[in-house]
């Protein structure tokens, strides 16, 4: 079920120029503009677009739209569920927190390039665009309407489930083989690999793959870093002996791997017995007891290891999205400790803290965050609200374009009109010859048809076309989704759910209650002030159609426990 409402989803035509099968740039990228591309694929021979392919159709793309191609950044048979072993992902992440080195905008084949994890796309996603770099995909359509930051979470919910559902298929055929004796990749050091023969689960197929097997060469060289490790040798000390990495770093994880004692873990599943060990249970034993020591060391001397408190701190839902009612400021999470070891957190104003011309008092986080999150999933559990934010956007959309067709239209009366008087000046010209004033004047009606005619284009080039509905099946299973991670235990999952569906929170405090509002993403339109019956905190989910706007009501805790 799911993967059919995903096709359905992906196969909606795009909102394209008719020149090109690529969805048309938004306004925010001007011709001219400097731009990066992001370029990665899996590898294999299944996949649907190489990074050969995609940086043609980049680059295509570039020319069309007057735009200057500065650094692609490519990832050749990278995974996009995780950011690890994505160098050039991360390389181009580190070159953009210097100012001066970012572009006007970065560009990708699709959402699913840049990251099949949700999580890791909204965080990414949100760092960057922080930092003023639009990011516009060729091929999702996501159109520049009031919701179109939610209509991407959405495709990248999408995103997520086709590759864990690809997963879920690959680790089928992996675990079948393992449990066979075969292991894919590379083995570790002082292993090597076997050919074997396994049998396809599926089809029936014979096929040649490998099994790890302890490589005699290499085990007087492993037996002796145990032992070394075991009678308290330094990492520094066994290398040099030994020599088994070329890096002191790549002994990390070396001493805690179990198959040096014949276990092996793939994934959820241990195999006992899978090979026969190398090292003996005894010694095995005393290095992990060093092991566990330094470790626990480390942890409490380490200038890197995190506070309590700098965890405590660092779990603030709202920061980012909100503001305060009385000045507009944003809000920021601060905590103090309390005697009984915990920490008190709560949201300032930032110009209340700093500039002390502002009266908001600090708002309990937690009551803050869970009513926000209560009103929201309310909000979602019910299908219409979602559909009614979609149906409003779409209606922005069209409406959009018939401003985009008109302004067309105008410019285009304007450049006939202009056109009838350059042909009237070169006829003049030709028949009684050429003043300073007369080339002077065509002069100036030539430029004025060249700025006329790439408004024109502009114009036609960005006229937006509205997508097909979502079905009533998609609409209930992104409700649904949408439900399940604003629910989820993990703080990392719920605050990129917020981050991708809310454009602000505002915030006020009087003696007795919060007040505020809580407003979908709709940068086109301004929030009523808090102190409007509009505001107020107190009612239930309104309907999107009045600009996805909904509201909560907190009851604070007595003032005397606050402080």
């Amino acid at each position: 079920m799911v993967t059919a409402m995903v096709t359905v989803a992906k196969n909606k035509p795009p909102r394209s120029n008719p020149l090109t099968t690529h969805v048309i740039p938004p306004t925010t990228i001007p011709p001219g503009s400097i731009v990066d591309a992001y370029l990665r694929d899996s590898g294999g021979l299944k996949q649907d677009r190489s990074i050969t392919r995609q940086l043609e159709a980049l680059t295509e793309y570039c020319k069309q739209h007057n735009f200057i191609l500065r650094t692609p950044y490519q990832d050749a048979a990278k995974s996009g569920t995780t950011t690890a072993g994505r160098d050039n992902f991360l390389r181009m992440v580190a070159d953009y927190e210097i100012p001066a080195n970012r572009p006007k905008a970065l560009l990708i084949w699709n959402y699913a390039r840049f990251a099949r994890d949700v999580d890791d796309s909204q965080l990414y996603k949100a760092i960057i665009r922080k930092w003023g770099v639009v990011i516009h995909s060729l091929t999702d359509d996501v159109p520049e309407g009031r919701f179109g930051r939610l209509i991407e979470m959405l495709i990248e919910i999408s995103n997520e489930d086709k590759a864990k559902q690809t997963a879920i298929d690959a680790s089928d055929g992996l675990r079948s083989i393992v449990q066979q004796g075969a292991m894919p990749g590379t083995p570790p050091a002082g292993f090597k690999r076997e050919p074997i023969l396994t049998t396809n689960y599926r089809t029936g197929e014979k096929r040649t793959n490998h099994r790890w097997v302890p490589d005699p060469d290499w085990i007087p060289r492993i037996k002796q870093a145990f032992a070394m490790k075991a009678a308290g040798a330094s990492l520094i000390q066994i290398h040099n002996q030994t020599h088994i990495y070329t890096a002191i770093n790549s002994y990390r994880t070396f001493f805690q791997n179990e198959l040096y004692i014949g276990i092996l873990h793939f994934g959820k599943h241990t195999i006992d017995g899978y090979c026969p060990p190398i090292i003996d249970p005894e010694t095995w034993i005393n290095v992990q007891k060093i092991l566990a020591l330094h470790a626990a060391r480390q942890h409490v001397s380490s200038p890197t290891s995190i506070h309590p408190r700098r965890k405590n701190s660092a779990t603030y839902l709202l920061s980012g999205i909100s503001y305060c009612a009385k000045c507009k400021s944003p809000l920021w999470g601060m905590s103090s400790g309390q005697r009984d070891g915990s920490y008190y957190r709560r949201y300032a104003c930032t110009r209340a803290k700093r500039n002390r011309n502002c009266d908001l008092q600090p708002i309990p986080a937690e009551a803050l965050e869970k009513n926000v999150i209560e009103k929201l999933t309310a909000f979602f559990e019910d299908p219409y609200n979602l559909q009614s934010l979609l149906e409003e956007d779409r209606k922005y959309i069209e409406d959009s374009a018939s401003k985009s067709k008109a302004l067309a239209k105008d410019i285009q009366k304007q450049i006939t009109a202009l056109r009838r008087s350059i042909a009237n000046i070169t006829e003049a010209i030709a028949q009684r010859g050429h003043s300073k004033a007369m080339l002077a004047k065509l002069s100036d009606l030539e430029t004025q048809e060249v700025t006329l005619q790439s408004q024109l284009n502009s114009a036609k080039t960005n006229i937006p076309t509205s997508d097909p509905p979502f079905t009533e099946e998609e609409i209930i299973f992104f409700s649904k989704r949408l439900v399940s991670r604003l629910q989820s235990k993990d703080p990392a999952i719920v605050r990129n759910v917020l981050l991708g569906t809310i454009h602000q929170v505002i915030v006020d405090r009087t003696p007795n209650n919060i007040i505020g509002i809580i407003q979908i993403h709709s940068p086109h339109e301004s929030l009523p002030p808090p102190n409007t019956p509009e505001g107020i905190f107190g009612g239930g989910a309104r309907e999107a159609g009045g600009g996805g706007i909904i509201t909560a009501s907190i009851s604070p805790t007595p003032v005397g426990a606050l402080f």
